[in-house]
């Protein structure tokens, strides 16, 4: 692919990376001979978690802040972004933000090409843990490419067979030729592809992620819910058949992962905390390590410079419904209330902290608790579960994967409520957008679906389609493709 990235000075703290950085002082391409040792190769993949959560991916863009307003959870009235919250995507306001989007996942790519490329030069008698190198390697490639396509790109199930055959560039070299457009089936194809090969590759994650995390674990096989581990390639897998519409196949990767048995709901006492500001050593399969996250949804929700409001309607999606339902404890846990010159507003804390928190900012990577975000939890899979159980015709299996979330979160399951309630499709999206409020998935939710979109605050609604659900490309990718 023509490189239109430019190839930016990032500069923060992550990690102990400095050696990355001294390597590369002018934000050049890492060269040859830092992939001579083990040091190396890992410095080169921390780089790339670098640029995963700076605020133009993972760090703001393309978790919580453009897919939530998409979503309709948060309403925005900062500068330009109450038309990203209307679905107009066209202004040229708001094309700068899928620009950078656009750019720095491929910028990531380029550097995990670059990584792969040298990598397949070596073996394991060059690192003992070669393994795990190519493995993160390969499932970080496939994860940013199957974000770029679930924003970019129509949904499988399009009509329009012209968009549907020009979806991302799937970028696997790491050279400055053009890379021809994948269409939407062959991108599937290939992220499960190089999916399937990651989970092949770290395979002795399964020795090296224990089943009771108490987070102190050290060194690059140690903290490894805060790589891309094993049970993330199989989670993504699970989210990528789920999203492609193949259940069965969706089923068979979150049925993994919960038989792993390394992953298990918070107490809940502990709903309340367990993910502000930090990585869930219970529930997160993967999450990325940010020790921004507290400081960004400071300035995006309390100073309203981004996110602003949640939409004013946010309790109903908790609201108590059907026979004794009892009490979700998500609802008190995960937001609250701030008070500025004596106006009072609702505010969402689930990731953020309280303010009155007076919690270290300063917890490092090997500190007892992994400062973050989750990429993806183990609710997911058993909705997962539930939805492919309930298409197959086994309602009460589904019900007992959905009963387990819910009585995890404080609520009586379905089948104990009198009467027992038989679980719909409407149920398990209902608790899916109440357990990933925040997360940035929801309006992943509503594309795979083709929803309509009830715009927050507002009585419109804005029917499914291709239009709202796939962001416009970059005109610069255009204008290096005249003949395309």
């Amino acid at each position: 692919m023509k490189k239109i990235i430019i190839l930016l000075c990032i500069s923060f703290s992550f990690f102990s990376c400095d050696s990355f950085l001294d390597v590369n002082p002018d934000s050049e391409v890492v060269n040859d001979d830092m992939f001579n040792s083990a040091d190396g190769v890992e410095d080169a993949l921390y780089g790339v978690y670098m640029t995963m959560v700076t605020k133009d991916m993972y760090g703001r863009l393309m978790s919580n802040m453009i897919p939530e307003i998409l979503g309709q959870n948060f309403v925005s009235t900062y500068s330009y972004l109450p038309y990203l919250g209307r679905l107009e995507y066209d202004r040229s306001e708001t094309r700068n933000m899928y620009k950078n989007m656009w750019k720095t996942g491929y910028l990531a790519i380029s550097y995990l090409n670059n990584i792969i490329e040298n990598l397949e030069g070596k073996s394991e008698k060059d690192f003992r843990n070669y393994n795990l190198y190519m493995g993160e390697a390969l499932g970080l490639r496939a994860a940013i490419h199957f974000d770029l396509l679930r924003f970019f790109a129509v949904h499988i199930t399009s009509t329009n067979e012209a968009a549907k055959a020009k979806a991302i560039p799937y970028v696997t070299e790491y050279d400055f030729k053009v890379t021809p457009w994948s269409s939407v089936a062959d991108a599937y194809t290939k992220i499960i592809a190089e999916l399937e090969r990651a989970e092949t590759y770290l395979a002795e994650d399964d020795t090296y992620m224990p089943a009771h995390r108490v987070g102190n674990e050290k060194g690059f096989t140690g903290a490894r819910v805060l790589h891309f581990n094993l049970y993330a390639a199989q989670a993504m897998l699970a989210r990528v058949y789920w999203m492609k519409g193949d259940l069965a196949k969706a089923k068979t990767y979150a049925d993994k992962v919960i038989r792993s048995n390394k992953f298990r709901f918070t107490n809940l006492t502990t709903i309340g905390s367990f993910m502000q500001k930090t990585i869930s050593l219970d529930e997160t399969i993967w999450g990325l390590y940010n020790a921004e996250v507290y400081s960004d949804w400071y300035t995006q929700h309390i100073n309203r410079s981004g996110l602003g409001d949640i939409r004013g309607d946010f309790a109903d999606i908790y609201k108590d419904a059907g026979p004794a339902p009892g009490s979700d404890y998500r609802r008190t846990g995960w937001f609250g209330t701030h008070e500025k010159n004596g106006v009072s507003r609702d505010i969402c804390v689930k990731m953020m902290g309280r303010m009155s928190d007076t919690t270290s900012l300063t917890t490092s990577y090997s500190g007892g608790a992994y400062l973050g975000t989750s990429m993806i939890r183990i609710p997911e899979m058993y909705y997962i579960m539930a939805e492919a159980l309930l298409d197959e015709g086994d309602a009460s299996g589904a019900r007992w994967y959905l009963d387990t979330v819910v009585s995890a979160r404080g609520m009586v399951k379905f089948a104990d409520r009198i009467p027992a309630v038989e679980i719909t499709l409407d149920d398990i999206m209902a608790e899916r957008r109440k357990e990933l409020f925040g997360e940035g998935q929801w309006w992943f939710c509503l594309k795979r679906l083709n929803s309509s979109v009830k715009i927050a605050n507002s009585s419109a609604s804005i029917p499914g389609s291709d239009k709202i659900y796939a962001l416009p490309l970059p005109t610069e990718e255009e204008d290096y493709r005249p003949n395309e």
